[in-house]
């Protein structure tokens, strides 16, 4: 049995951990998304009636209706008689009559309230049966992305990841090979969360697994398509690039689905590399153009996710390319970590700090 020190251990433990930003986000934040999710299969409906106090009705309906229909049968049960029981009781309170007759009634109203509880314990546990196994996922995930880029003689590397949940489906990779030539893959699988983990995962195991056999972006990507199109589902698309450098700056590279390459000489973007292409996934049998290049001392290239141009502040406003571009003009002769370090610094500022609605990732490669 718990003992009363133990619950006042708890409270205060409570106490000192909450801040003013915490509360605030129970309503700005964490409320809203809720709500939006439970009532997004009524949302048209309820933003086509002109009544005001109908619309108010309706939302406070679909809400108890989408709880309902996320709880397994025999919970739907138990949810309906504890809803039903508690309202019954209430209206037993509000008549003093009833209230005087049956003194039991608060009785009964605390077992309908122990029965939300009940119910709550059982979705809490499932809640934390799931989590553990996400953050298992995540572990295992967080060991594909190099926490600290590989440096070469020739070419200096810098990253940033942030994922969206538990589980991110952003990819980034660079591998000195044995001949002195550096490959670099850098991609984002459909979504987020466990499915795009999954996408993820596979398509870095098959990447890793041709480079030994064959380093060409030919070989790399139409080996990634065929086995992405073979283990994944209809929406498991994997956006990537993948690049294939020289030791003297020059470079063969095949863009498939991704947001272009930016190219920056002397503080400015001098070249965008990638376009309209499809990503990896769709179709067996697809050809990816390649592209040759180099870069000269100096000279970098900029790889982001779309989850960083895409990234909304509280207005609603876009960061976008143009930003981007500016970003990295501020500062012609910056490292590469120094220019990553710039782009997450404003983005955290655009954002005003607000989690990331797609996970975000960014890469610089500069020669030296």
């Amino acid at each position: 049995m718990a003992e009363l020190h133990d619950w006042v251990e708890l409270g205060k433990d409570t106490i000192s951990s909450l801040k003013t930003k915490d509360v605030t986000n129970l309503y700005v934040l964490e409320w809203p998304e809720t709500r939006k999710m439970l009532i997004a299969d009524y949302q048209s409906k309820i933003d086509a009636d002109p009544k005001r106090l109908r619309r108010f009705v309706r939302t406070r309906s679909a809400v108890l209706l989408g709880l309902a229909k996320r709880l397994t049968p025999q919970r739907r049960l138990v949810f309906l008689v504890a809803f039903v029981w508690f309202f019954a009781c209430l209206l037993g309170v509000l008549s003093w009559r009833n209230h005087i007759q049956n003194p039991w009634l608060l009785f009964e109203m605390t077992g309908a309230f122990m029965l939300v509880i009940l119910l709550l314990a059982m979705e809490l546990i499932d809640k934390i049966k799931f989590r553990d196994e996400l953050e298992l996922a995540r572990d295992l995930q967080a060991d594909l992305i190099p926490k600290h880029p590989p440096q070469t003689d020739e070419y200096e590397i810098a990253a940033f990841n942030r994922i969206a949940n538990t589980v991110g489906g952003d990819i980034y990779d660079f591998v000195p090979l044995p001949d002195g030539r550096l490959a670099v893959l850098f991609g984002d699988a459909s979504g987020h969360g466990m499915a795009a983990g999954l996408v993820m995962a596979v398509a870095h195991a098959a990447w890793r697994t041709q480079l030994d056999v064959d380093p060409s972006p030919a070989a790399i990507i139409s080996s990634l398509n065929r086995i992405l199109c073979r283990t994944g589902g209809p929406r498991s698309f994997f956006s990537c690039c993948y690049f294939l450098f020289d030791r003297d700056g020059a470079f063969i590279a095949t863009v498939a689905g991704h947001p272009q390459i930016v190219k920056i000489a002397a503080g400015k973007v001098v070249d965008r590399i990638g376009s309209g292409s499809y990503p990896l996934g769709v179709k067996t049998g697809m050809v990816w153009q390649e592209v040759h290049g180099s870069l000269d001392r100096g000279e970098r290239l900029l790889f982001h996710s779309d989850g960083l141009t895409e990234a909304r502040n509280a207005n609603e406003r876009e960061f976008g390319d143009s930003f981007v571009d500016a970003i990295a003009g501020w500062n012609p002769t910056a490292s590469a970590a120094t220019l990553v370090e710039t782009l997450v610094g404003e983005w955290n500022l655009f954002t005003g700090g607000r989690p990331p609605e797609d996970d975000v990732s960014i890469a610089v490669i500069a020669r030296r």
